[in-house]
């Protein structure tokens, strides 16, 4: 992600035009910068030179800088009209913040997504422009603006929508338009759905992906969101990487209007899945109401997924004396938590395996109930000196079939979990091996990887 550089005819052009309406600017790739520390964005003029090929491009891009100006340096600049005019307006506009020169000088623009920002854009004959807080300010409170700003979002109409079919009776909605609008509509989510299917969203909300201003893919969250998902990864970071004008090449969890990453950047710049526990658990409760709890149990489930991962003392324990620290660990933890929720620790176990050049603690866990508790956990010690690593064997549904199995998963950090495997079962010795695999990776390929992973949830 970052910033598009332009033509130099273009960029010539637009410094000229700028230096006609009075102001000095520096040249950012696509965003100019005035002597006053002021950003213009100039994404859009790509897409507007196609759109408008009959238009001579000095005068396009001299009649664009000055909408530009109109709306950065202030609502009452230029040909902007009156505060109330301007409001009227105003609409919610998505952009990556690596995309401006400097995102602070929009204090009053709101975070929706890690590094996606919510700014207040005002509609001209030429595009969106977003305004600066300074702009904001002359007109009213932003967080009014930006409420009135998404009502008027809602209320736009679909310009173009198609439901594509991916396999096991799900569907992804497409919604495309030449308005840059389009992909900001994932912040009125429940509004789109309802429109373009018809009925409410699932309690559970939809999966989304926003990879360009002129897109917006989606899928209401119920038991096929494994399919789906998959192609809504692979889709939304080819057409990112395609795009001339990027937005964000991840898929999001939307929930009641807030967005929960469901990837994020790993090794060689691939696309890793996170927050995948939240996800197998919401599917493993929709695919079997009647069982499945609400949610794991935070002994079990914080016992094998926070506290073990977080011990660096177990290497130095003597194998013969690891089971009593098991059970040490196991009781204070729960002397933690209320009453109602401690749990007999029946069934933990450890022991040590030694496989090569490799140290492992395998750990046995009470038998688990709810998805993403844990059958087992193995801390590894890797033989070339790197630190500790934490797998976890955890348990999960297929939605489609309902058999019971098992992912392998890894914390990599705190709060970052990585889906290694699909397809498990809870017997430890395949547990072992595919851990061991893990630490020894096969050599790199000759040829660079692909852009993304195929990433699926449940074996088929």
């Amino acid at each position: 992600m970052g910033r598009h550089e332009l033509e130099p005819e273009l960029a010539a052009l637009v410094r000229t035009a700028f230096a006609q309406a009075g102001t000095q600017v520096t040249l950012h790739g696509d965003v100019a910068r005035d002597d006053q520390g002021r950003d213009y964005g100039l994404g859009g003029l790509p897409e507007l030179m196609a759109a408008r090929p009959e238009v001579p491009l000095g005068e396009l891009v001299r009649s664009h800088v000055l909408e530009l100006v109109a709306a950065v340096q202030g609502p009452r600049a230029g040909r902007a009209g009156t505060p109330e005019e301007t409001a009227a307006r105003l609409y919610p506009l998505l952009l990556d913040a690596a995309s401006l020169a400097d995102s602070a000088q929009y204090p009053h623009a709101l975070e929706v997504a890690p590094g996606i920002l919510e700014f207040l854009a005002l509609e001209s004959p030429v595009g969106w422009q977003v305004l600066t807080s300074e702009a904001v300010a002359e007109l009213a409170d932003a967080a009014w603006l930006r409420r009135a700003a998404r009502a008027r979002l809602a209320r736009l109409p679909v310009e173009e929508h198609e439901l594509r079919p991916t396999g096991g009776g799900g569907g992804l909605h497409v919604v495309t338009g030449e308005s840059a609008l389009t992909g900001s509509r994932v912040l009125a989510l429940d509004t789109l759905y309802r429109e373009v299917a018809g009925r409410e969203l699932p309690p559970d909300g939809a999966v989304v992906a926003f990879p360009t201003p002129f897109r917006l893919l989606f899928a209401p969250f119920d038991v096929r969101v494994p399919e789906v998902l998959q192609t809504l990864i692979e889709t939304a970071a080819h057409e990112y990487a395609a795009s001339g004008a990027p937005l964000s090449a991840h898929t999001y969890w939307w929930r009641d209007g807030e967005l929960t990453p469901l990837t994020a950047v790993g090794e060689g710049g691939l696309l890793d899945l996170v927050n995948a526990d939240e996800v197998i658990a919401a599917v493993t409760r929709l695919a079997d109401p009647g069982e499945a709890p609400s949610g794991p149990r935070p002994h079990h489930y914080r016992f094998a997924h926070r506290l073990l991962p977080s011990l660096t003392h177990l290497d130095t324990v003597p194998g013969e004396r690891i089971g009593g620290e098991l059970l040490r660990l196991w009781g204070e933890f729960g002397d933690t938590l209320p009453a109602d929720q401690r749990l007999a620790p029946d069934g933990l176990q450890g022991g040590f395996v030694q496989a090569g050049p490799h140290r492992l603690l395998l750990v046995a866990l009470p038998v688990p109930r709810a998805a993403t508790e844990a059958f087992a956990v193995v801390l590894a010690w890797p033989g070339d000196g790197s630190p500790q690593r934490a797998f976890a064997l955890e348990f999960a549904v297929d939605p489609i079939t309902g058999e019971r199995g098992a992912v392998l998963g890894e914390w990599e950090q705190p709060g970052r979990h990585r889906l290694h495997r699909t397809g498990m079962t809870a017997e430890a010795r395949p547990f072992l091996q595919a851990v061991l695999a893990l630490l020894d990776p096969p050599p790199p390929p000759p040829t660079p990887p692909a852009k993304t992973k195929r990433r699926g949830f449940f074996r088929r």
